[in-house]
C-alpha cells in the first residue's frame, strides 16, 4: 500500500451555508497524507484575490489538479496555477474570461488541457506560453454556441444549470476522453460516437490504469471500464463494503495502484440546492454525516485497509487524490 499521498481541495467559511454557492471556500489547500502515521500536513495553500474572480469575492479552492515529473498544475475556480514541485513555488498563474468554473487541469502531449465547467468546455493552453490554443465543447457543439467570447464569465458566481458539466480529462491511447457529469458517461472528443455509459450515478475522476479505466460516482462506486472495449466490466459499490446505512459523503478523487484504490469523501453538509444530492436525501438522515477523508480498498478483497479523517480545520472538501 502507498504510504504518502497528495490531495487537493479547500477550507471552507464557518458561515459556508449562508454565502451562495460558488463563495464557500476560505483557503484552497494542497495536503500531504501519510497514510501509515496518519500525519496531514499543509504543503500550500492559496488564498485568491483580484480581478480574475466575481466581485462578490473569490472562492479559494483547488480543484482536479495534474502531476506531470516536476510540475503541479492545480486549478481554483477561474485560475491555472503552475507550482514546481515538490518545492511547490507559484512559477505562473493563468487566468481568462472564459476560465468559470474550472475543474480539472492536467497535461497532455504539449498542451495543458483545462476543464472550464461553468462554459461546458475543455480548453487547450500551449504548454510553454499558456495561451489558449484549441477550444472543445462537451456535447460536440460549436464551443460559442451559448456563451460569447467577448464576455468576461469570471464574474460570475455561477452559470448553472449547465449542459453537461464535465468534469475531467483523460487519455486512451493517445486518444483524449472527457467525463460528464450530466450525462453519467465519458465522451471522446476525437470521435464523439466513442463513449463509456457509466450509469449508476454522476460520475468524476477518470484515471487510466493497466487496461482499465476507474471512475467515481458521487454516491460511492469504483466503476471499471475495460480501455479498448469501453464496456463496464467492474463496479465496486463502497456502501455496501462499508455496511454503511448512511451516506458516505461526496465521492470524488481517486488514485488506483497495485490492486488499491485510494478514494476522497467530502463531509456532506446542508444545501440549498437539493438536487445536486438527490441520491442522499433519503440517507443523509439516518445517520450522522460523516467527516472528509480518504479511505483506501483493496479491490480484489472489497475490503478497507486504511483510512483518514481530516481535522475540521484542515480541509472540508476534496477534489483529487494524487500520487507524489
Amino acid at each position: 500500500m502507498r504510504k504518502r499521498l497528495l490531495v487537493t481541495g479547500g477550507l471552507q467559511y464557518d458561515d459556508a451555508i449562508d454565502r451562495p454557492q460558488g463563495l464557500r471556500f476560505k483557503a484552497a489547500r494542497l495536503i500531504e497524507l501519510n497514510l501509515e502515521s496518519k500525519e496531514i500536513k499543509t504543503r500550500a495553500e492559496y488564498v485568491a484575490s483580484g480581478e480574475n474572480y466575481p466581485l462578490e469575492g473569490p472562492n479559494s479552492i483547488f480543484l482536479s489538479a495534474g502531476l506531470d515529473g516536476n510540475r503541479l498544475y492545480v486549478c481554483t475556480s477561474t485560475e491555472v496555477l503552475e507550482y514546481s514541485y515538490p518545492d511547490l513555488e507559484v512559477l505562473r498563474v493563468v487566468s481568462y474570461p472564459f476560465f468559470q468554473n474550472l475543474h480539472h487541469v492536467r497535461v497532455v502531449g504539449g498542451r495543458v488541457a483545462v476543464v472550464s465547467t461553468g462554459l461546458d468546455l475543455l480548453v487547450f493552453l500551449d504548454r510553454g506560453t499558456l495561451e489558449p490554443v484549441k477550444f472543445v465543447n462537451a456535447l460536440g457543439k460549436d464551443p460559442w454556441h451559448k456563451y460569447s467570447p467577448d464576455i468576461d464569465y469570471r464574474k460570475y458566481v455561477s452559470l448553472k444549470p449547465h449542459d453537461s458539466h464535465p468534469n475531467h480529462v483523460f487519455q486512451i491511447d493517445g486518444a483524449l476522453w472527457l467525463t460528464r457529469f450530466i450525462q453519467r458517461d465519458a465522451i471522446c472528443i476525437d470521435d464523439f460516437k466513442r463513449t463509456i455509459n457509466i450509469g449508476l450515478e454522476s460520475p468524476h475522476d477518470g484515471l487510466v490504469y493497466e487496461g482499465g479505466v476507474y471512475f467515481t460516482t458521487v454516491d460511492g462506486h469504483i466503476v471499471r471500464a475495460n480501455a479498448t472495449s469501453f464496456e463496464i466490466e467492474d463496479v465496486v459499490d463502497l456502501n455496501m463494503l462499508e455496511g454503511s446505512s448512511g451516506a458516505l459523503g461526496w465521492c470524488r478523487g481517486l488514485l488506483v495502484e497495485d490492486g488499491i484504490a485510494y478514494v476522497g469523501f467530502t463531509r456532506l453538509r446542508a444545501t440549498k440546492i437539493k438536487e445536486n444530492v438527490r441520491w442522499a436525501l433519503r440517507l443523509v438522515g439516518s445517520s450522522q454525516p460523516r467527516d472528509t477523508r480518504v479511505a483506501a480498498y483493496n479491490l480484489k478483497k472489497r475490503t478497507k485497509v486504511a483510512e483518514v479523517t481530516f481535522p475540521h480545520d484542515s480541509i472540508s472538501a476534496i477534489y483529487s487524490v494524487l500520487a507524489p
